[in-house]
């Protein structure tokens, strides 16, 4: 079964105005992580469900991962390029 993402509004308003480059990354990297979210690093130590991924060669995003409800949220995306 897959998992669904929620977008937290910070990580909505940090999308606005990305490149169409970038978008189309986030978006690439955040279907790979419907199928398997846990392939991403820890964000925390001991904190497994807090996690950070790259995209697109210049992004990272973070996100919670909560397996009872198999939610994904997207707290922070950041475009460094």
């Amino acid at each position: 079964m897959s998992y669904r993402v929620e977008l937290h509004p910070a990580a909505l308003e940090q999308m606005k105005g990305l490149p169409s480059q970038a978008f189309d990354a986030l978006l690439s990297r955040t279907a790979d992580l419907l199928e398997e979210p846990w392939d991403a690093r820890y964000l925390y130590p001991g904190e497994t469900e807090y996690r950070q991924t790259t995209f697109g060669g210049a992004g990272i995003m973070y996100f919670k991962v909560d397996e009872t409800q198999k939610l994904i949220t997207i707290f922070n995306v950041t475009w460094a390029g």
